[in-house]
């Protein structure tokens, strides 16, 4: 069993080594999430993350804190809003608040659970207004069962594409690909580790990210 679990981290790590000599630069990203619900159709989510450069030396780029409420319509379907600020550590750029209005479908299918996510994002830096339309799909499996028990471990993987819309700005494109492993702590707490790879504007001037995002998530 020991075997397994360690076959599993590597596979989740493979990205990290497959592309580390072709990334332009790789990102580390912890987050603390917790979430609660309110007993009727109304959830809540609360996200600190910090996203950090291993570019040349490790750098502190920015934290950010962001607030979600979803609301359950039925057929497997939520919608929610949500308002995001970044700080950034540059001087020389504007801080960032974000709004952003979702869907999500999601369905279990025996113990593989599917999840559709649209979302529309709107980006405020000083003077510049940003949209962002965003399209992911995403899937988790645990490893034993059809549930993730105490102890237990999981995989996600997810695929994503944005579009982006600025005015007086040529649009962009990115895609972004993710593989993970999380396990759950006890029934209030999991831990989670996935390596994301991103194009970003793959269809100009292309950069290559390999995020490397670890997050620990608490249910009240």
């Amino acid at each position: 069993m020991t075997s397994f679990y360690s076959r599993a981290f590597l596979f989740v790590l493979l990205p990290l080594w497959s592309f580390s000599q072709v990334v332009d630069d790789v990102i580390v990203q912890p987050s603390i999430n917790i979430s609660w619900e309110t007993g009727n159709r109304w959830s809540f989510n609360s996200v600190i993350e910090q996203r950090n450069s291993t570019e040349d030396s490790f750098k502190a780029l920015h934290i950010q804190a962001a607030q979600f409420a979803s609301y359950d319509i039925g057929f497997y379907s939520q919608l929610g809003l949500g308002i995001m600020y970044r700080e950034l550590f540059d001087d020389a750029r504007p801080e960032e608040v974000r709004f952003t209005e979702q869907y999500v479908y999601s369905r279990k299918y025996n113990a593989l659970k599917i999840a559709h996510r649209a979302r529309w994002d709107q980006r405020l830096r000083g003077d510049r207004t940003t949209h962002r339309w965003r399209y992911l799909l995403s899937s988790s499996l645990p490893l034993n069962g059809f549930a993730a028990d105490v102890s237990e471990f999981y995989l996600t993987a997810s695929l994503e594409t944005v579009f982006i819309a600025e005015r007086n700005e040529r649009p962009g494109y990115d895609q972004r690909f993710s593989l993970g492993i999380g396990r759950q702590i006890n029934k209030k707490l999991k831990l989670q580790l996935v390596t994301e790879y991103r194009f970003e504007d793959f269809t100009a001037n292309t950069e290559r990210l390999l995020f490397l995002n670890i997050g620990v998530y608490y249910k009240l």
